[in-house]
């Protein structure tokens, strides 16, 4: 139980607000097992790229650290617009008073909800170059104390070369609310690389992120075969490190996805998701 009181106390920020972390918190499948890199690869990182040939409904289930439970489901139609539903959510917190005892006097939860909606365009006077925006809505709760805000993302990415991608990411724009206390979001700025190999089938990816006074570097690897596909990721930076993996399994209109990080606080344990996608 301490090890997800922790968690709560670090990821929910308790002394300030209790969602602004979730903001950044890999919420698929397909995100986790690249160890969230992808700002010239994945439409949930970058609105630019949300250009797709057919539509899709995609649903997600999330084990995350200190038994933190998400779910994630989304929908992408018309080619160019995408919403989605996520939540992230803890139950059995232990509740104290003040003087020490072998039973808690009860428990609560923590709770966090978003909504949000995604748009890209391309830009008439650079052929090869689009645009996109998100917009996210959120509600969290942790027992007595709630907050609600918004965030809104956005994204740059050019085409330079049929194999070569690079992309930009501003990303948490907005604020927090909780009764009269107003909060700044984290803003998250990002540079990313895409680099196709056709004779080896696999893609290369690279970000660099400035966030919350910390530097980041990204790097993951996916093969682009026919049916099994697999991915690495890792993230690395002076105050943290992890190592993340997935496998994809692509079979007619339906996909099956796994994805695992390994992070270096063992403390908190391993996170892991499940998604399934249906094409229309």
């Amino acid at each position: 139980m301490l090890n997800k009181l922790f968690f709560i106390l670090i990821s929910f920020n308790l002394s300030i607000c209790i969602g602004l972390k979730a903001l950044v918190i890999p919420q698929s499948a397909s995100l986790l097992s690249t160890s969230a890199t992808g700002i010239c690869y994945s439409y949930e990182i970058n609105p630019a790229l949300l250009l797709v040939n057919d539509s899709y409904i995609s649903l997600s289930k999330n084990s995350w650290i200190g038994g933190v439970d998400g779910q994630k489901i989304s929908y992408i139609f018309n080619n160019r617009n995408y919403i989605s539903f996520e939540s992230l959510s803890i139950n059995d917190i232990e509740l104290r008073d003040e003087i020490a005892s072998e039973s808690p006097i009860g428990f609560f939860g923590a709770h966090w909800y978003a909504a949000e909606i995604n748009e890209s365009y391309d830009l008439a006077f650079n052929n090869g170059l689009t645009f996109g925006y998100k917009i996210k809505f959120n509600y969290s709760k942790l027992f007595t104390e709630s907050m609600h805000g918004y965030s809104i993302d956005l994204g740059f990415n050019n085409k330079i070369k049929e194999n070569l991608d690079i992309g930009l990411l501003i990303k948490n724009l907005g604020k927090e609310y909780s009764n009269n206390l107003r909060v700044n979001n984290d803003i998250l700025f990002g540079f990313g690389v895409k680099y196709y190999r056709p004779d080896l089938k696999l893609i290369f990816l690279s970000d660099y992120l400035i966030y919350d006074e910390n530097n980041f570097l990204k790097f993951s690897a996916i093969t682009t075969l026919p049916y099994l596909n697999f991915v690495i990721g890792s993230t690395y930076s002076d105050s943290y490190k992890d190592l993340s993996f997935g496998i994809k399994l692509d079979y007619k209109k339906w996909a099956l996805i796994f994805g695992n990080l390994n992070h270096n606080n063992q403390i908190l344990g391993n996170p892991s998701s499940v998604e399934i996608r249906k094409i229309f």
